[in-house]
């Protein structure tokens, strides 16, 4: 809803733009609507309803609360730019306020100037739990994201499973401590049914020997000292050591340049990399992430974001917002991934972010190796949150 046609049409291209869809509304509405607007005005949506100002508060509720009402209608957003009116008028506010106390769906201001927003207004409103979008194009992002997430459809294997107290009670008191990194994370991860990588933990080179020994050669070598969250850009992995020798070696050369400690690690076979885990937004919580992983992850930017909790139904249709998707199918002659395997790994992060977020800052498995044996967790990384110890 507007009161500016010229802001109506610009907003309805921007809209059309960047895929935010418009409720048909039914006759029902138009004819309530009819009965609101001064003459002249049509009903519609996108609404402009701005005609003589007389009773504005009043009308703008009215037209607010009729838009809500529809069946059609998921959200209300008033576009308006806010600003502080010096002869203290407050119709609009008051008008968003009371069409907001009137219906459970969400309603919000949406104002195209950012720079112009009356800071007070804007805090009024955010209070009273009406949000102030700021800026055209974030804002209706804004909306399409609650979109999204308001019609994201019933999961068609049931949902994810109930809560564990006792495994997040464990595990809550272990991240706490700060002791959730190396074989005890890959520990977590298994406990929420995230297969890994084989892992053992070394301090010296005969510990070392005898972890590649129970795990089998070929296996990975990777420093485990405490504060090197990205091994990699430390120059802490070696790949492909194929006999006791080559770990011999493999160890001195990581132990005189990051310290004894170390992981030795099972060698997955190639596959697909993805990124998985979780980050927390200040205003919802943990978020799960999904991306394209490697040494790349960054530089791809290749990530989609839901809130959890997420089934397995449901990461399938998160996986297929993401571009390195269509490698999971196999190209150049490679072997598909086993979709259900990687899906079902993305729903066990979804449940650890469940019932783990508030005691995690992030968490970063990269990579997931996904190939048709299913989907291995080779590497990741835990950050308390600061506030939880």
């Amino acid at each position: 809803m507007h009161d500016s046609g010229l802001e109506r049409a610009h907003v309805a291209d921007v809209a059309d733009e960047l895929g935010v869809p418009f409720a048909a509304i039914g006759q029902p509405t138009l004819d309530r609507l009819a009965g609101l607007l001064d003459p002249g005005l049509e009903p519609g949506n996108p609404l402009d309803v701005w005609g003589t100002g007389a009773d504005a508060q009043d009308q703008l509720a009215g037209a607010l609360a009729a838009l809500a009402a529809d069946p059609a209608v998921a959200a209300v957003a008033l576009a308006v730019d806010l600003v502080t009116e010096f002869d203290s008028d407050d119709s609009y506010p008051l008008a968003v306020l009371d069409a907001a106390a009137g219906t459970p769906k969400p309603v919000a201001v949406l104002s195209n100037v950012p720079g112009a927003i009356d800071p007070g207004t804007a805090a009024r409103l955010r209070t009273a739990g009406v949000p102030v979008l700021e800026g055209t194009r974030t804002g209706l992002l804004a909306l399409r994201h609650l979109l999204d997430h308001v019609g994201r459809p019933a999961a068609p294997d049931g949902g994810p499973p109930p809560a564990d107290p006792a495994r997040r009670e464990r595990w809550a008191e272990v991240i706490t401590a700060g002791a959730a990194h190396g074989a005890t994370l890959f520990r977590l991860l298994a406990d929420y049914g995230i297969r890994c990588a084989q892992a053992r933990a070394a301090r010296s080179v005969d510990e070392a020997l005898a972890a590649a020994g129970a795990i089998g050669y070929p296996v990975v070598l990777k420093t485990d000292e405490p504060g090197i969250g990205h091994k990699s850009d430390a120059g802490g992995v070696l790949l492909g050591i194929r006999d006791p020798a080559g770990l011999r070696s493999g160890y001195a050369r990581l132990a005189a340049r990051l310290g004894p400690r170390v992981l030795v690690c099972e060698t997955i076979p190639p596959g697909v990399e993805l990124s998985a885990g979780l980050a927390r937004d200040p205003g919802l919580g943990p978020l799960l992430v999904v991306g394209a992983g490697g040494v790349l992850v960054e530089l791809l930017a290749d990530r989609v974001v839901a809130l959890p909790p997420v089934s397995p139904g449901q990461a399938v249709q998160l996986l297929a917002g993401l571009r390195a998707a269509r490698l999971l199918g196999g190209v150049r002659g490679q072997p598909p991934a086993d979709h259900g395997a990687v899906a079902a790994a993305i729903a066990s992060v979804s449940q650890l972010a469940v019932e783990l977020g508030d005691v995690l800052e992030a968490l970063d498995i990269n990579p997931l190796i996904c190939g048709p044996g299913g989907a291995v967790a080779v590497d990741a990384l835990a950050v308390p949150r600061r506030a939880a110890g």
